[in-house]
């Protein structure tokens, strides 16, 4: 009788353990909400516009304006929030009586439409006799609609004979707008002085990041074109004006970035990052009951890698440099990386 004895081969398999590296995982998300400046500053000064007194029967100059356009951008809210608007104004003279009436308006073909909100009622006798900027904050921020013509309107009431003046420009140095007057009507040729300010516009950007493995999820941000960040946050987390591969934020299957860009480009690209942070591994964390050495590939910063908590057995490499044991077994119960880092083949055997 012959006996038929069958001896169980351990099974063997390459691990890869990577430490102190990044790599890409998925293709990178574009993203483009549009851009804008903020505040936007129509610059347009040396000439002086007056706004006679609306009560007095005298004159019929009684209304003058200055159109604007919103930007084209994409916000989380779909509008965005006039907060401030500055002119620059004055008065005729010191003592003088009467209100001045700032409105914010529609456009109407061109031409100011019908009334928003007034955004300032003050007497006049408060402005200087001469030019200066004068800001109004509104006590309620309006939403504009971007990519839409508005008004900045003003009158004077007052029976009286003194003036308001409206400095503007004798030339045309705003693309998307221009001046009115009541009594002569658009004025392609010049534009008044104005400042629009926005609140700080929110953008944002959602993606999935699954991914089951060794690594810590990163984040990285690239943008295109120019603009200046408020804040970012991930999750809710705030990581401050940028986000890199490098800074650490929360592990999660789904994120959330939110964009607050006080002006400029909104638009770039999200690269997901896997970072190996790892800087030791087992038998038991390769669920092995055996382990080898197979080839060591150092990073950019060279490194060092110590074999089973001995000092003696460092294995040292220079930047981007591989070793590679093909002729000789060179066990070990633990790796760990003293320095710099890199990736490392393993035979495990079961």
């Amino acid at each position: 009788m012959t006996e038929l004895l069958i001896v169980s081969k351990p099974r063997g398999r390459i691990h890869k353990w990577i430490y102190g590296q990044y790599k890409e995982y998925l293709d990178p998300i574009s993203f483009d909400r549009g851009s804008f400046t903020n505040p936007l500053v129509v610059n347009a000064t040396g000439a002086s516009y007056e706004i006679c007194p609306r009560d007095n029967p005298n004159y019929s100059l009684k209304y003058r304006a200055q159109r604007f356009k919103t930007p084209n951008v994409q916000t989380d809210e779909g509008y965005l929030l006039l907060q401030k608007v500055r002119l620059r104004l004055h008065k005729g003279v010191d003592g003088q009586s009467g209100t001045v009436k700032i409105e914010l308006r529609s456009d109407n073909n061109g031409t100011p439409g019908s009334k928003i909100y007034e955004i300032a009622s003050f007497p006049i006798n408060d402005l200087e006799t001469a030019f200066s900027i004068q800001e109004f904050t509104l006590s309620s921020p309006q939403q504009l609609s971007p990519d839409t013509y508005y008004w900045i309107y003003i009158y004077y009431i007052d029976d009286g004979t003194n003036r308001l003046y409206w400095e503007g420009s004798s030339s045309d140095v705003y693309a998307d707008g221009y001046a009115w007057d009541n009594q002569n009507g658009i004025h392609t040729d010049y534009d008044h002085y104005l400042e629009v300010v926005y609140a700080l516009p929110k953008f944002t950007i959602n993606l999935d990041f699954i991914y089951d493995g060794a690594a810590e999820k990163r984040l990285e941000i690239t943008f295109s074109g120019t603009q200046t960040i408020d804040d970012i946050t991930v999750n809710g987390q705030s990581v401050g004006t940028d986000l890199l591969k490098e800074d650490s934020i929360p592990q999660a299957d789904n994120y959330s970035i939110v964009l607050t860009v006080s002006s400029g480009d909104v638009k770039g690209s999200i690269q997901r990052w896997l970072y190996y942070n790892k800087t030791s591994i087992t038998l038991d964390d390769l669920n092995v009951s055996e382990a080898y050495l197979q080839e060591i590939e150092y990073g950019a910063d060279g490194g060092v890698l110590r074999i089973d908590d001995d000092p003696a057995g460092d294995l040292v490499g220079s930047a981007n440099e591989t070793i590679q044991f093909t002729d000789i077994l060179v066990p070990f119960r633990k790796l760990e990386w003293i320095s710099g880092g890199g990736e490392v083949l393993i035979l495990g055997v079961e």
